[in-house]
C-alpha cells in the first residue's frame, strides 16, 4: 500500500507558501521526497534558493518563486510559474503567516494591515488564481491555520482574528468546490518549535512543542486518503505541553 501511495503522489504539482523556513520548508521537503514537483513561494530569495538546491540535490523537482503573498500580482504569477515549470497544479499549501504579540491599544494600522494581508488576503488571492487548475481534475487546498483561530490569546487579537477568518473562509470554500473534486483541509496546530514571532529554539526550551515535520507528515497522510474521504479540519497539539507557572 505504501508503494501505491507514493506512486499516486509522484508528478503531482504543488505550490507552498512561506516555504523558506519552519513549517513551510518542512512541507516542501516532505512533498519533494514523494516526487511532488514544488513551487516554493516566500519573501526571502536566499532561503528559497537553499531549499530548491537541497531538493534538487536529492533528486527532486522544485523552483523558487520569491515574492510576498500579500501581492495580487505575486499570487497570480506563482500559479502561472508552477504551471509553466511542472504542469497543472494539484496541491496548494497556504502556510505563509505573520503575527505579533501586541495589545489592541498598541496595534498600529501597519501591523493590522500586514497581518490581514498575509494571513487572509494572500490565501484568498492565491486560491482564486489557482481554482481554474484545481477544479479541472481535482486537487487539495491546505490552510495552515492555528489553534489561536478558535482560542483567544491575550495580546494577539489581530493574529487570532485573521486565523479565525481563515478558518471560516476555508469552510465556505470547501462547500463551493468539493463537488468539483477539490478537498479543502484546515490544519490548526498549537505551539510549534519554529522562529515564528521572533522566538526560536535558541532562546527557549522547545522540546515539548510540535515539530514542523509533524505538520508536513500530516499533509502527506491527508493526501493519501482515498478520494471519497474528506478530512476538513485537523487540530494538532503537543502531547505534553509545558505547564504554566
Amino acid at each position: 500500500m505504501a508503494l501505491l501511495d507514493r506512486f499516486l503522489l509522484t508528478d503531482k504539482v504543488a505550490v507552498v507558501t512561506g516555504a523558506g523556513r519552519g513549517i513551510g520548508r518542512a512541507i516542501a521537503l516532505a512533498l519533494a521526497r514523494e516526487r511532488v514537483a514544488v513551487t516554493a513561494l516566500a519573501r526571502t530569495a536566499s532561503e528559497l534558493d537553499s531549499l530548491v538546491r537541497e531538493i534538487q540535490e536529492a533528486g527532486g523537482r522544485a523552483v523558487a518563486h520569491p515574492g510576498d503573498v500579500a501581492s495580487r500580482e505575486v499570487c497570480a504569477a506563482a500559479v502561472a510559474h508552477a504551471r509553466e515549470a511542472h504542469g497543472r497544479l494539484r496541491i496548494l499549501v497556504h502556510n505563509a503567516g505573520v503575527g505579533e504579540h501586541v495589545p489592541v491599544a498598541q496595534t498600529s494600522d501597519e501591523q493590522w494591515d500586514r497581518m490581514l494581508a498575509t494571513n487572509l488576503s494572500g490565501p484568498f488571492r492565491l486560491t482564486r488564481a489557482a481554482l481554474p487548475q484545481l477544479t479541472s481534475g481535482g486537487g487539495h487546498v491546505f490552510m495552515i491555520s492555528s489553534l489561536a483561530g478558535s482560542n483567544a490569546v491575550e495580546g494577539m487579537a489581530a493574529y487570532c482574528a485573521t486565523k479565525a477568518a481563515l478558518d471560516h473562509f476555508a469552510r465556505c470554500l470547501m462547500l463551493e468546490v468539493r463537488h468539483q473534486g477539490v478537498k479543502v483541509t484546515t490544519i490548526a496546530p498549537g505551539s510549534v518549535d519554529t522562529s515564528f514571532g521572533g522566538t526560536g529554539a535558541a532562546s527557549r526550551d522547545g522540546s515539548w512543542m510540535l515539530r514542523p515535520q509533524d505538520i508536513a507528515e500530516t499533509i502527506l497522510d491527508l493526501l493519501r486518503t482515498r478520494d471519497e474521504a474528506h478530512l476538513s479540519r485537523i487540530e494538532m497539539r503537543p502531547s505534553r505541553p509545558a505547564r504554566r507557572p
